[in-house]
């Protein structure tokens, strides 16, 4: 029994009029459900795909101020990211982790002028970044970010034989200074939307088709054929990408959005993974351009492009993303090279930016977020939508985001998200396992990758559940069952890209992709073609299996 589809389903046709209906169960749309349902507000939440999927699962991994968004200007952004990131690290402390970011420069003064330029609204473009603007720079940052939680304040380098080994010898200082890494960016968005639920006010349902039926909003569940119909007061369009298309879809065509694909490399790469020591790299790939890359668990992960595209739905990464990101890589360490066999699989997603600012580049548009509110004819609640941001500042945006529906609704906030901790904060340690029966291995785990929420995790890798998967040995089997039954996954993507990332360590095993469909076919019960329908698509995908050629044996 899939048990959260079946409880979801129930609420949702006995709620025939939540207060709010949330389209979207991205970053933004849960932070959104959280901060409505602990303020009592009964909402609705469906998502014609999975949770946290598109650009949400697909981020640098970092919660961070924005340090190069001082350059255009973006104070108030950059106040608002660093105080997000500090409150991150402070009461999610099992998921988010300080994280030193070490730039080597090529230049002590030379860019400073553009930079000034830049600064003052005189030039789009950037120049080179050197040591004088990098430190100026830092004192900003670091003050914006210094009234609550702070972080290490910086240093700098400029003798080269403190230099972290194989810098290019044009290195002139290196500069590290502090931000943060979410390490399971996945994780926190379920942490989220499990508290959400557990007010017992609100549902969630992914892999539903909806539409537009008058005054209300038509939800087909295609998996169990079940149609409802829901009346909301208010309506969120947390959509990402999407956004404009979903307006169209409720009233009225809208051009708020910017959408701009960035991809990432995951690279199982031990000599690299060594030599950064913990600490993620943000270097000039010599075009310019800035370019970061930091270890994951066992890997690397590099990136971004910034590609436009106006297709919600690309998920497509170019040979060309690909050879830029290799080549940028390959220019950081002169006795360490990377080559397209170390990729053991990519991540990509479009960043919903607001459209008109920031010129021509997609490198220089804004990254802040907007609430924007329409009427359409004939829908009698308000959509609000939920335009632009970054993954750190998530926080505050569905803080902004309830505020405005609290007042739609005659309401008053009752509780505020802004200290309280997340579920999986709480203290644990893998000796707290041991009286559910789990051993010490498994339970550390476990405590590693959901917190004390690993007391949830526990009961379903006892006896057969405890069996590690085939080639994923870190993981078990309990796991996978836990994924679908407590946190909705459906397919073989959901659990392959954003419960379990399997995709990470070595890379996917044809074997462990294999025992995942099994599990899947017998906790589903769905027909086996379609299980090997969806494994041969994963196969195909670069997300899942990088650019290796595999064949799968054994599928179900």
């Amino acid at each position: 029994m899939r048990r959260f589809r079946a409880e979801n389903l129930a609420m949702a046709q006995t709620m025939a009029t939540p207060e709010v209906l949330i389209l979207g169960g991205g970053v933004n749309g849960v932070a959104t459900l959280r901060d409505l349902a602990l303020n009592g507000v009964t909402c609705a939440l469906i998502d014609t795909g999975d949770f946290c999927m598109g650009a949400s699962s697909a981020s640098s991994r970092m919660a961070h101020g924005g340090l190069r968004y001082l350059e255009g200007r973006e104070f108030r952004l950059v106040a608002e990211s660093a105080r997000e990131r500090n409150l991150l690290i402070a009461h999610a402390p099992h998921l988010v982790k300080p994280l030193e970011i070490t730039v080597p420069l090529k230049h002590l003064v030379s860019g400073f002028g553009r930079s000034v330029g830049r600064f003052l609204g005189l030039t789009r473009q950037s120049g080179p970044l050197s040591y004088v603007a990098l430190e100026g720079a830092l004192r900003v940052y670091e003050a914006l970010g210094r009234r609550t939680h702070p972080l290490p304040s910086h240093r700098a380098v400029l003798r080269r034989a403190e230099f972290p080994k194989g810098l290019g010898k044009d290195t002139r200082a290196v500069v590290s200074y502090y931000d943060g890494q979410i390490v399971q960016p996945e994780g926190l968005v379920f942490e989220m939307l499990g508290e959400a639920l557990a007010q017992g006010r609100s549902f969630a349902l992914n892999h539903v088709r909806w539409c537009r039926d008058g005054d209300a909003i038509a939800v087909t569940d295609p998996a169990g054929d079940l149609t409802f119909t829901l009346r909301p007061r208010v309506i969120v369009n947390a959509t990402g990408a999407a956004i404009d298309l979903v307006n169209a879809e409720l009233g009225a065509p809208t051009s708020y959005l910017r959408g701009v694909k960035g991809a990432h490399l995951v690279l199982d790469h031990p000599s690299l993974h060594a030599r950064m020591k913990g600490r993620a790299f943000y270097f000039d790939d010599r075009t310019g351009r800035m370019v970061i890359t930091l270890p994951v668990g066992e890997n690397v992960l590099v990136g971004t492009t910034e590609v436009e595209t106006a297709h919600p739905d690309d998920h497509c990464v170019s040979e060309g993303e690909i050879d830029y990101l290799l080549k940028a890589i390959n220019t950081l360490f002169d006795d360490i090279s990377v080559e397209p066999s170390h990729i053991v699989a990519l991540t990509t997603g479009i960043r919903p930016l607001r459209r008109g600012s920031g010129g021509s580049s997609v490198t220089n548009a804004a990254r802040d977020h907007a609430l924007e509110e329409n009427r359409f004819a004939g829908l009698t609640p308000p959509v609000l939508s939920l335009v632009g941001g970054k993954w750190t500042t998530f926080r505050a945006f569905g803080e902004e985001t309830t505020d405005r529906v609290l007042a739609l609704l005659g309401r008053v906030r009752q509780v505020s998200t802004r200290e309280r901790a997340y579920p999986g904060a709480a203290p644990i340690t893998p000796a707290d396992l041991a009286s559910q029966g789990i051993e010490t291995d498994l339970a550390a785990q476990l405590v590693q990758r959901y917190g004390a929420l690993a007391h949830d995790v526990a009961p379903y890798c006892r006896d057969e559940g405890a069996k590690a998967l085939i080639d994923a040995p870190a993981f078990c089997r309990g796991e996978v069952v836990y994924a679908i039954r407590a946190r909705g996954a459906m397919h073989l993507e959901d659990i392959l890209l954003r419960r379990l990332r399997l995709t990470f360590g070595k890379g996917l095993s044809m074997r462990t992709l294999a025992e995942i469909a099994e599990i899947l076919r017998a906790e589903t019960g769905r027909d086996a073609a379609i299980i090997r329908s969806e494994s041969a698509s994963a196969m195909e995908d670069p997300r899942i299996i990088g650019l290796l050629p595999r064949t799968v044996e054994g599928a179900a």
